[in-house]
């Protein structure tokens, strides 16, 4: 896989970091101060190893490793850290960018294999769709009332007066989108990853 597809390599991992396309322009690695602002308030640090202010710390110290750190995968984009941050950073978009940068090292595949579900509905029917995986988990959270509603989704619908679920893509222009990003052939590229049993250091 193309390393340079969204984060072309730079000297220094900060440099790195800020070329990503994953980045905002007003991103302010450099001016981490170390606070811990961003781990006191992380959901994910609170019930997990995870921990933003180490991984900022490890990326303004050019420790490329962090890529291979698992708990970089903790992180689910809630932006917390990067409300509370008084310098303006985002640990959040950081472990974005870590997390492409080891998939391109074929670093977590398996973690996101289970994914998978989700770019295949998208391409198909315009919609994303549960991971067969999550579903169990998310009856055993929410209960009766989330299968109820999984399994009369669509009358619950015709009663609010909403259409079909399913976006019609008569002239393909979901289809044309992601061609235009080269989605299709990244996607084939990480399942032949995973096929492949891709690395998990």
């Amino acid at each position: 896989m193309n390393e340079n597809y969204d984060t072309p390599k730079c000297e220094s991992l900060v440099e790195t970091v800020k070329k990503s396309l994953r980045t905002s322009d007003s991103i302010g690695i450099e001016r981490c101060m170390q606070c811990g602002a961003c781990t006191s308030s992380c959901p994910a640090a609170r019930y997990s190893d995870y921990n933003p202010r180490n991984v900022m710390k490890r990326v303004k110290e050019n420790d490329w490793s962090v890529i291979e750190d698992k708990t970089i995968w903790n992180c689910f984009y809630c932006y917390t850290c990067n409300l509370r941050c008084p310098r303006n950073n985002s640990p959040s978009q950081v472990a974005q960018v870590l997390r492409q940068m080891a998939i391109n090292k074929g670093i977590g595949i398996e973690r996101l294999s289970v994914l998978f579900e989700y770019p295949e509905s998208f391409a198909k029917l315009g919609i994303s769709q549960m991971p067969a995986p999550y579903i169990g988990q998310m009856e055993e959270d929410l209960g009766e009332q989330w299968q109820y509603l999984r399994d009369n989704l669509e009358d619950i619908r015709e009663e609010l007066g909403l259409g079909p679920l399913a976006i019609e893509n008569e002239r393909g222009e979901i289809k044309a989108l992601l061609k235009g990003i080269g989605f299709e052939d990244r996607f084939a590229r990480l399942k032949e990853m995973a096929a492949e049993g891709g690395e998990d250091e």
